[in-house]
C-alpha cells in the first residue's frame, strides 16, 4: 500500500454578519487573532462532521478582506 498524499487547498467564502474593521488587516492585532481562532474552531467542527471528515487534517484562516 502507498501512503496518502496530503494536499493543501484554498476555500474562499463570505461571512455576512461579521463587520469588517481595519484591525482585521493586521495579523498581529487582538481582533484578527480572536477572529481567526473562532473561525478555525468553527470550520474544523464543520468539516470534521462532513463527508471529508475521515481524512480532514485541519484548517487555518489566513486572511480577512473587506
Amino acid at each position: 500500500t502507498t501512503a496518502a498524499t496530503l494536499e493543501r487547498f484554498t476555500v474562499n467564502f463570505t461571512i455576512t454578519n461579521l463587520p469588517y474593521t481595519s484591525d482585521l488587516e493586521n495579523p498581529d492585532s487582538a481582533r484578527f487573532r480572536a477572529t481567526r481562532r473562532v473561525m478555525n474552531t468553527l470550520l474544523d467542527r464543520l468539516l470534521k462532521d462532513s463527508s471529508i471528515g475521515p481524512v480532514f487534517q485541519g484548517c487555518e484562516a489566513t486572511d480577512f478582506r473587506y
